[in-house]
């Protein structure tokens, strides 16, 4: 929608989305944006494969998030707030998972499932969220990922195990396994402007470089040489390019 991108995320599994123990599990969305290069000039909601951290301030992040009120933290001793201790956890601090169809705040709440620090109007299954286009972007490559443990998740596990070494044991296994990578639950390509097929060269203008750059396509058989748009790549094409050529860049 002119400048900013609107990504939707529709729940048709049944339950929420994200379900399940409300650990570490989480689900986020990741938005890459291209110039007309095809380089990455931005990008949302990024994750480290290496550290296994996420950016979460620039993005969408459906999860649960649980803690211990200020009631009960005296009580057992433990600083009030949010909490990976589940067994001792008396209060949802957030959740903001995406409802199912024929969700009903009034029957949500009845059964304590309602959302927490988040709304979903009565009926509503999908959730929106928006971007702004960054300038020079051409292209945005949408990615919905979930993700069955976080690092902080891991991290608490196994600092907290204290009576052996289960806990380290735990981690070890975690990090032999790539860390717990993501998971993509869905991925989309979004043309932001009209591609501008005279611009072989992918410069962002349309000059007589673009020529040279069509027929070194053409010798190759790459994508851009296909100025007609027949899936082939034929001697039609350089034709196809001079009136490509002649009317522009849009």
């Amino acid at each position: 929608t002119g400048t900013d991108l609107v990504v939707r995320i529709t729940n048709y599994s049944g339950h929420k989305l994200p379900t399940g123990y409300p650990e570490g599990r989480r689900m986020w969305i990741n938005v890459r944006f291209f110039d007309v290069a095809d380089a990455i000039i931005a990008e949302r909601g990024a994750y480290d494969t290496l550290s296994a951290e996420l950016t979460t301030n620039d993005t969408k992040v459906y999860e649960a998030k649980l803690g211990i009120s200020a009631a009960l933290a005296p009580i057992i001793g433990r600083p009030a707030g949010e909490s990976f201790h589940f067994v001792l956890n008396n209060e949802y601090l957030k959740d903001n998972r995406i409802p199912p169809m024929g969700f009903n705040n009034t029957d949500f709440d009845a059964v304590q499932a309602a959302p927490v620090a988040y709304t979903y109007a009565d009926g509503q299954y999908w959730d929106d969220t928006t971007y702004a286009i960054p300038a020079g972007a051409v292209r945005a490559q949408v990615t919905l990922n979930y993700q069955t443990a976080s690092k902080e998740y891991i991290e608490f596990l196994r600092d907290e195990n204290t009576t052996d070494t289960t806990g380290q044991t735990m981690y070890d296994q975690w990090v032999v396994n790539d860390k717990g990578p993501p998971v993509v639950m869905d991925d989309v390509s979004i043309m932001l402007t009209e591609p501008c097929l005279a611009d072989v060269n992918g410069d962002g203008f349309v000059t007589p470089t673009d020529f040279t750059a069509w027929i070194n396509a053409f010798n190759n058989n790459l994508p851009a040489c296909d100025q007609n748009g027949d899936g082939a790549c034929t001697p039609t094409d350089f034709t196809a390019w001079i009136i490509n050529f002649n009317a522009g860049c849009p």
